[in-house]
């Protein structure tokens, strides 16, 4: 039950990880490129926006097969099988 509950945590921070790590990424290289604050925020906003709708579905599928396969591998921190 506890390997079930941290590949489900493991999942939370891994998809909400790559979607805010792309999205701040995007959004920053956006908006450095105004020369005013609020336009500044309002594309890099826009831009994060688009990258969520863009690639947030692959994200999705990345975290499940990840949290998934580093769960079952016992890769992930927390996720070893228990000794027999």
């Amino acid at each position: 039950m506890k390997r079930i509950i941290l590949s489900f945590v493991w999942f939370l921070l891994l998809y909400f990880g790559m979607l805010g790590i792309g999205g701040a990424i995007l959004g920053s290289v956006a908006g450095s490129r105004e020369k005013n604050v609020h336009q500044g925020y309002q594309a890099g906003h826009a831009a994060g926006q688009e990258f969520g709708q863009q690639y947030g579905e692959l994200i999705l599928f990345i975290a499940i097969g990840g949290a998934a396969l580093g769960t079952l591998s016992g890769a992930l921190p927390g996720t070893k099988p228990k000794a027999k």
